[in-house]
C-alpha cells in the first residue's frame, strides 16, 4: 500500500521513508484487528500512532506548490492515529481475557485520554479491572470519565466504589446523581434495541437514585434520603429490602424530628415492607418494626 507516494514527489528520501514505514504499519494494523490479536494490535498501535504523530507534525512548507500534499498528509496523519485508538477499543471489547483488555484499554488510554472511543469499551474494561485488579477499578472509572463524563458505566463504577466508606459517602451519593442526571438525557446508543435500552437504563437510573438516597441516610441527611429513595422504587423491581429499610429509617427519622406520628407511622410501613423481604437487611428491619411500635404506643408527652 502506497497511496501517498506517487503524489508526493517533493519529499527527501527520509520523507518517503517514513510515509512508506507509516502505510506498511497502517496495513499490518488493519490485518490485526481484523483478527482481533490482541498482541498485535498493542504493539502496531503504539507505531501507528508514534508514525501518524510524526506526519502530524511536519511543519507547513514554504512553497505553495507544496502545501496541498502537506495538508493531505496532515489530515491521514490523523486518521490513521484515530483507527489506531479504534483497532485497541474493538479489540478490548472482544478480547476476553482480563488482563489483555486490561492492557488495551491501559494503552488507548495513554495513547489519548480523550479518546473518543473510551466509551465504547468501558464496560468491558470496568469488568475487566474488577477481576485482574480489583483496587485499579476507580482510577479505571476516573480516566473514562475524562473522555466521556457521561458514561453510565464508570459512573456506576465510582459511585459503587465509594459507597463502602462513610468517609466517601457524599462523593458516591454525588455520583449516583451524575449517573441518573446523565441517565434522563441520554440518547440510546446506536444499534441497542428498544427493549435493551430502556432495561439498561431503568438499571442505572434506579442504582443512582439508591446509592444517592442510601448514602444520604449514612449522613443522616433524612429528607433527601427519602426524596431519592422514593425515585428509586419504581425502578428497582423486587430488590426493594435495602430500599425499603433506609425509608423505613428516614421517615422515622424525620417524624422524630418534627414530632411527626404520621411519618413515624410511615417509617413503620417502610420497615415492616423490609423485614418482610429476604435479604441483609430483613433482621434488622423487623427489629426496627418492634421499636416504632413500643415507642408510637408509649403515652405522648405535651
Amino acid at each position: 500500500m502506497r497511496i501517498w507516494v506517487a503524489s508526493l514527489a517533493i519529499l527527501s528520501v527520509a520523507g518517503f521513508v517514513r510515509a512508506d514505514e507509516l502505510n506498511d504499519k497502517y496495513a499490518e494494523l488493519k490485518a490485526a484487528e481484523a483478527k482481533k490479536d490482541p498482541d498485535a494490535v498493542m504493539k502496531l498501535a503504539a507505531e501507528v500512532s508514534k508514525l501518524a504523530r510524526a506526519e502530524e507534525a511536519l511543519p507547513k512548507p514554504t512553497e505553495d506548490s507544496a502545501v496541498d500534499s502537506w495538508k493531505q498528509r496532515q489530515e491521514y496523519g490523523k486518521q490513521v492515529d484515530l483507527f489506531s485508538e479504534y483497532a485497541l477499543s474493538t479489540t478490548a471489547i472482544v478480547a476476553g481475557d482480563a488482563g489483555k483488555t486490561v492492557a488495551l484499554v491501559d494503552q488507548l488510554i495513554h495513547q489519548n485520554p480523550k479518546s473518543q472511543y473510551l466509551g465504547s469499551c468501558a464496560h468491558v474494561y470496568l469488568e475487566a479491572l474488577a477481576k485482574d485488579r480489583a483496587k485499579g477499578r476507580l482510577d479505571g472509572a476516573k480516566a473514562i470519565l475524562v473522555a466521556s463524563p457521561t458514561n453510565e458505566d464508570a459512573l456506576y463504577a465510582m459511585a459503587v466504589g465509594l459507597q463502602s466508606s462513610a468517609a466517601t459517602a457524599e462523593q458516591a451519593g454525588s455520583y449516583g446523581m451524575r449517573l441518573v442526571n446523565a441517565m434522563k438525557t441520554k440518547a440510546k446508543p446506536e444499534g441497542v434495541s428498544e427493549a435493551d435500552w430502556e432495561k439498561s437504563k431503568n438499571y442505572f437510573l434506579g442504582q443512582g437514585y439508591y446509592i444517592a438516597g442510601a448514602t444520604a441516610c449514612v449522613r443522616s441527611v433524612w429528607t433527601e434520603c427519602d426524596k431519592e429513595l422514593r425515585a428509586a422504587v419504581p425502578f428497582l423491581g423486587k430488590d426493594l429490602g435495602p430500599t425499603y429499610f433506609y425509608l423505613g429509617l428516614s421517615n422515622y427519622q424525620l417524624g422524630k424530628l418534627t414530632s411527626d406520628r404520621s411519618k413515624m407511622m410511615e417509617g413503620q410501613k417502610f420497615s415492616e415492607q423490609s423485614a418482610a423481604i429476604s435479604g441483609p437487611m430483613q433482621t434488622q428491619a423487623a427489629r426496627n418494626v418492634q421499636a416504632i411500635k413500643q415507642e408510637l404506643a408509649a403515652p405522648v408527652r405535651h
